[in-house]
């Protein structure tokens, strides 16, 4: 018999944060593993699901068993076990929360004010699961930027500037910048439903176009063989019973500790360039 259980777990990205000037607009992916990531923004679903159910100040916890359930988007694997995972989420230091900690299979948390004040503000849903294949850092970055601006019919030519994608991307600085450019394109390249041009002058002689040094994208989504433009909404602040029921299901699946994902690597440290503004 089919199973047509909804396993679909989302992250409410609020508007407010998506704005480059707001102080949380980094610290949302400013990660340097792809499981870290992945882990803080299961841990950040689930947590705003909380808060936003019963509004409670102070610390509060949840299990965080089931988090590498059956139904869970991120990887398993028997290369890690408690010690580190516990190393991994009690490391981040987030200007999301006041207060963050791992203990005996509990997660206590204290959202921050500042983020706690973006919640009244509209917000786009990230589907965690749409995540699940990407396995490197710039793919999942860049997979979660293009679901949060998309394409749609009243803004189907939306773009990121090079310099942002090298920050937000945390491409090494060093680097010639043909190399940036091919390591951003490979991450696009990865993404099966975004079409994406890389636009800049033919040659040192040729006029800078306002179109120059930015990855213009469209999403499309598969829909009976057929490649089609996706619409999506930006949606108003509301409750998501069917979100928040998800999230719940994901962290109540049993799951064995030592079956995350290990996946050290080297950070490429890089310096905040200037800030530009991302069209909706």
């Amino acid at each position: 018999m089919k199973n047509n259980k909804n396993t679909n777990t989302f992250l409410a990205v609020p508007n407010d944060i998506m704005n480059t000037k707001h102080p949380l607009h980094y610290e949302l992916l400013n990660f340097d593993t792809n499981i870290e990531l992945k882990l803080f923004i299961a841990i950040l679903a689930k947590s705003t699901m909380i808060y936003k159910s019963n509004k409670k100040k102070g610390i509060q916890t949840f299990s965080i068993q089931g988090i590498l359930g059956k139904d869970s988007f991120i990887p398993r694997s028997k290369s890690i076990n408690h010690e580190n995972l516990l190393k991994i989420i009690n490391s981040f230091n987030s200007k999301f929360f006041n207060f963050l900690l791992l203990e005996k299979k509990q997660i206590q948390f204290e959202l921050s004010n500042k983020y706690i004040k973006t919640l009244n503000s509209g917000f786009t849903n990230l589907n965690l699961m749409d995540l699940k294949k990407h396995k490197d850092l710039k793919t999942t970055k860049l997979a979660m930027l293009t679901t949060i601006y998309p394409s749609t019919t009243k803004n189907p030519k939306p773009y990121f500037h090079l310099n942002y994608l090298c920050e937000y991307l945390k491409i090494n600085e060093t680097l010639k910048r043909f190399e940036k450019i091919r390591q951003i394109k490979k991450a696009f390249s990865k993404l099966e439903n975004i079409e994406f041009e890389y636009k800049h002058p033919v040659n040192q002689n040729a006029e800078e176009l306002p179109e120059h040094y930015k990855f213009h994208y469209k999403t499309l989504t598969k829909k009976n063989d057929e490649i089609k433009e996706t619409e999506v909404e930006i949606k108003p602040n509301v409750d998501s019973t069917e979100r928040e029921k998800a999230i719940d299901k994901t962290f109540n699946e049993d799951f064995d500790l030592d079956e995350l994902l290990k996946e050290h690597k080297e950070p490429n440290p890089v310096e905040k360039n200037d800030v530009y503004d991302i069209p909706f």
